[in-house]
């Protein structure tokens, strides 16, 4: 069985931790991707999610206390439909409570209003952008922190027709206000399913060295070379949050001004698969780049 979701303020679109390689490397600069010339940056970003994303996703979204109680669960179901050029997109949210309650909610998204240079805007959001890779996995999140705001991420990863969200909300003092988990899966699944438990789980890692491969976009929506990677467990200061079916959050228990930090979810798909997928931030809280990870065990 596969493992089984948190609005962020009111942008409820989809939607760290340690790495043995640097995530970004101030000395030596990535090697970027040459974009073809009749499309930008942010085009290619637009179109990466919805390649990837379109559809009628259901599961279940299950918001967390910073020490791993349940606040609320529920089901849900997230459709996305697009036009045939794929330039205009409605998503329609629909929330089902187990004391019969139920919540709707629409959106409505265009490339010319919502694709923007630095990523693209969810229409219930000023500042939160969409930053997609081309394998799935994706980030909501603000490029750069103001204080005393709200701080909201979400960290997409999928797999075929199954993906997860994890969200994370800071407070205006930059404390842990919430964690969230969104498991779901499009269409009608043969084999692996994510399970119906919403209880966090006891404390593991992933054991010894994995490798793969690494993508990564930057603020500027320029992309990295795709590259060889190498990652293992490695205690840090971050709070860790293990969720059913092998997702683990590690962040920081609070954003601290003028320190830097990443945010990563792990996802132990079985035993030989493994991804990951990071938000790193600089000391002054501007946004470094969003890394995927995808890993087999080395050796």
């Amino acid at each position: 069985m596969v493992r089984w979701p948190m609005v962020l303020g009111p942008c409820a679109l989809l939607l760290g931790v340690t790495m043995v390689e640097p995530g970004w490397n101030q000395e030596k600069r990535p090697v970027l991707e040459q974009v073809v010339p009749a499309e930008t940056r942010s085009d290619r970003n637009w179109q990466a999610f919805w390649r990837h994303h379109l559809g009628d996703w259901r599961g279940r979204w299950t918001r967390y206390t910073p020490s791993g109680e349940v606040k609320e669960t529920f089901a849900s179901s997230r459709l996305f439909t697009a036009n045939a050029t794929q330039t205009e997109v409605v998503q329609t949210n629909h929330y089902r409570y187990a004391d019969g309650r139920s919540i709707r909610k629409e959106w409505k998204a265009n490339i010319e209003e919502h694709n923007q240079a630095d990523g693209f805007a969810h229409p219930a959001s000023e500042t939160m952008r969409g930053f997609a890779l081309d394998n799935g996995s994706a980030a909501w999140l603000i490029p750069t922190l103001q204080a005393n705001q709200f701080a909201p991420f979400e960290l997409i990863l999928k797999r075929g027709e199954i993906r997860h969200s994890v969200g994370v909300l800071y407070g205006k003092d930059g404390e842990l206000m919430r964690t969230a988990s969104i498991r779901e899966e499009r269409g009608s699944q043969q084999g692996k399913s994510w399970s119906d438990t919403v209880i966090q789980v006891e404390p593991w890692n992933p054991v010894g060295r994995w490798k793969g491969e690494k993508r990564q976009i930057q603020p500027d929506l320029s992309r990295v070379v795709q590259q060889h990677s190498v990652w293992q467990w490695g205690d840090k200061n971050h709070s860790n949050h293990f969720f059913p079916d092998g997702i683990i959050l590690r962040c920081p228990e609070r954003l601290v001004p003028g320190r830097s930090f990443s945010i990563r979810v792990i996802w132990l798909l079985d035993e030989d698969e493994l991804q990951t997928i990071t938000a790193n931030y600089d000391s002054k809280a501007q946004l470094i780049a969003v890394t995927h990870q995808a890993l087999t065990p080395e050796g």
